[in-house]
């Protein structure tokens, strides 16, 4: 499946994109929508670890990220920074309740991002995370579940 789709760019309103487009990939390439529905109907514990490979492989668009797990994305500002909410996820299971992601000011790229998930499914997370993808590093605690990937963060929160 080509990935490429997940790192372009974010759009900002008011700046022209001219990135040349291959036309004929819009009309052959499925890869959208077959990202879209592994991404809605894997379980929980691969969906973090296809999130961990979506990081390790570069940064992705945060708008293209939010808008294969759900619709109707919130921008917030708090304090100093503008942290995007996915509140309609579209999930076959209904495991997971909120998703946020905090981005940097320059290049909007992901910082941190946040899954909020129903408490079941955070006790068993860490011991297959960590078990498949040794070279990342995690923190737990019992309300909460970090794991660092480069200079990114995804943190599972219990709810």
């Amino acid at each position: 499946m080509n990935k490429d789709f997940l790192y372009t760019k974010p759009y900002v309103p008011g700046i022209i994109d001219d990135t040349p487009v291959d036309l004929e990939s819009w009309f052959l390439d499925d890869s959208r929508e077959r990202m879209e529905e592994k991404l809605r109907n894997i379980s929980l514990n691969d969906l973090i670890i296809e999130l961990i490979n979506i990081f390790k492989d570069g940064d992705p668009n945060y708008q293209v990220l939010l808008g294969l797990l759900g619709e109707k994305v919130v921008k917030e500002a708090r304090e100093d920074k503008i942290v995007y909410c996915l509140g309609d996820i579209l999930r076959a299971d209904d495991d997971i309740k909120r998703i946020e992601i905090e981005t940097d000011d320059e290049g909007l790229n992901i910082k941190k991002m946040n899954i909020f998930v129903i408490p079941a499914a955070l006790l068993v997370l860490q011991k297959e995370i960590t078990s498949l993808c040794a070279d990342i590093q995690t923190q737990k605690t019992s309300d909460y579940l970090s794991i660092f990937i480069k200079d990114k963060m995804i943190t599972l929160f219990s709810i």
